[in-house]
């Protein structure tokens, strides 16, 4: 409460000067020498921070430091780091955030702005020393951890990091700022994580160890150039900020506003000279963009109706201008395109033109020059399905093929397999329907690779045996002029379902399942389908007679024990 006058005549006449009274409870000099009675009006952009207040800031910021504070910060400085590498390493965007959140530099980093408005310049120094110290420290163990951890092509994550822009200053700007605000003002202070999860220190400096080990210095220089830029951008932000919310106070401002000045100007202009590279990349990365659509655009004129096996690629490298595409298709003449980059780009440009032309897996049979027998189209459907079958069979068990989708249409099979190795040659099918069918067929094969999941449970052998019985008994149906209707296997007893037009000489059948199936009983059932659809034609008119009846014949099934 500001001093009454009935107040001061107690101070009066103990000889205390009035405006000593007002300097303890302002912070502002009222020295009569001065003319100044009265108290000044707070500025609207400098609030007043009380002592408390401020012993607690300088006490978060370790300005005044506690015991046991460089074996905490040591500590869980060396944990983020580890964080950051294996969440680097293993391409996890998740436990990056993870790192951001454990890691302590925002701390000192806060304490030398901190410092440097209060010209605290002794304090600044030292928050300055254990910075560096602990930049050092994270990038040689995360350099380490590295060389064990980390092989092969650098993850998208640590790639991420090598290339900054002038966004990347804008961020840490505004997220030093932020930070010093959040820990002058209590009410706010739970915006912190937030604040080190936008700004962070220790990812660019563990990029920086990884991609030293690597031994990639591009990569290398971009990630400490983010780490600067974060640096920089913070400590400014944050002494702007520390001025404005009242943390230093204004007698105190009074008198050190020059140094402070000088200092904070001194950061500018390291923050002037970081942002220069950074909006240099920003402009180049636009202009690449824009020249990229550009010249992908003049790509797919060129390339028209062109059958595409992906997207092209263009890419621009010093004077040379490189067009990737993947086709099933011959390459167009390239003299258009050559002429239209250059007429965009420059006619200096070297254009290079990378043509991968993919062959389909197809195939024809060479049928001899004989009789063409046209079978009824279910029966031909069965006999193809049952020598893809014995083809698929014949590939082995580490193939283990599969017949997914099969279609026969104007004399084109089409098959869709699976297995777990590589597509296999057409070469011994096209063999086995030579040998087996009097028909031409064009074959085309889509084949896909299965992956084995270790976690998955392997089939039972029954289902094994039971896929064993059906593909026998299809592939020897496909011969004797029947169709194979059902088959099953419950443990102890194979049952095969047949049907045609009459009954065949399943002998052969009977004692191949039973070396299949060992001790289990064998079952073979037959039905026999009988054609009762009559039509007569004559070279000049169609007539269609009436279908006659046909005493119904029932035939038993056969059933062969084995």
């Amino acid at each position: 409460m500001p001093t009454s006058p009935d107040q001061r005549e107690p101070a009066r006449a103990s000889g205390q000067p009035v405006w000593t009274e007002l300097a303890d409870e302002t912070g502002e000099s009222a020295d009569p020498s001065l003319g100044i009675h009265r108290k000044r009006r707070q500025q609207w952009w400098h609030r007043h921070l009380d002592s408390e207040e401020r012993k607690r800031v300088m006490a978060e910021l370790a300005i005044r430091r506690e015991d046991h504070w460089v074996y905490r910060f040591s500590v869980m400085l060396t944990l983020s780091v580890v964080v950051a590498v294996m969440g680097l390493s293993a391409d996890s965007p998740a436990v990056v955030i993870g790192a951001m959140l454990l890691a302590p530099l925002m701390q000192p980093v806060l304490a030398i702005a901190a410092c440097i408005s209060m010209a605290l310049f002794k304090n600044a120094m030292r928050a300055l020393v254990a910075v560096a110290l602990a930049t050092a420290w994270a990038v040689v163990l995360s350099y380490v951890l590295a060389a064990i951890f980390v092989n092969g092509e650098l993850p998208d994550e640590v790639q991420s990091r090598t290339a900054p822009d002038i966004r990347d200053l804008v961020v840490a700007l505004g997220a030093g700022a932020a930070g010093a605000y959040a820990t002058v003002r209590k009410d706010v202070s739970s915006s912190l994580p937030g604040v080190a999860v936008a700004v962070a220190l220790v990812p660019p400096l563990a990029v920086l160890g990884i991609t030293l080990q690597a031994g990639n210095a591009t990569f290398a220089w971009g990630a400490l150039l983010l780490y600067v830029t974060n640096l920089c951008a913070i400590v400014l932000a944050g002494v702007l900020v520390f001025v404005a919310t009242g943390f230093v106070p204004p007698r105190r401002l009074a008198t050190t506003f020059r140094r402070s000045s000088l200092v904070s100007a001194v950061v500018a202009v390291v923050v002037l000279a970081v942002a220069w590279p950074l909006y240099g990349a920003s402009t180049a990365a636009v202009e690449a963009s824009e020249r990229e659509v550009e010249a992908l655009d003049i790509v797919s004129v060129w390339l028209g109706p062109t059958d595409r096996r992906s997207a092209p690629q263009v890419s621009f490298e010093e004077e040379r201008i490189t067009v990737s595409v993947r086709s099933f298709d011959s390459p167009p003449d390239p003299e258009p395109l050559i002429v239209a980059l250059q007429a965009s780009f420059g006619a200096d440009r070297v254009v290079s033109i990378e043509w991968d032309r993919v062959d389909q897996a197809t195939t024809t049979t060479v049928a001899p020059e004989t009789t063409v027998v046209i079978s009824d189209e279910e029966i031909l459907a069965a006999q193809v399905t049952a020598i893809v079958d014995q083809w698929l069979v014949d590939l082995g068990p580490e193939a283990n093929g599969r017949r997914d989708l099969l279609s026969i249409t104007d004399n084109v099979v089409r098959l869709d397999a699976s297995g777990t190795t590589d597509a296999p040659s057409l070469s011994s099918l096209t063999a086995m329907l030579d040998e087996q069918l009097d028909r031409t067929f064009e074959v085309q094969l889509t084949w896909l690779k299965r992956e084995s999941v270790a976690d998955a449970e392997p089939p039972a052998p029954d289902e094994l045996l039971a896929e064993q019985i059906a593909a026998l008994s299809r592939a020897w149906a496909a011969t004797h002029d029947v169709t194979v209707t059902a088959t099953s296997w419950d443990g102890a007893r194979a049952v095969v379902e047949l049907a045609g037009p009459e009954v065949p000489d399943v002998s052969d059948l009977v004692d191949e399942l039973d070396d299949l199936v060992g001790e289990g009983d064998v079952t073979i059932l037959f039905v026999e389908r009988l054609d009762i659809t009559t039509t007569t034609t004559t070279t000049t008119t169609t007539t269609t007679v009436a279908p006659t009846t046909v005493p119904t014949e029932t035939v038993p099934p056969t059933t062969v024990q084995g």
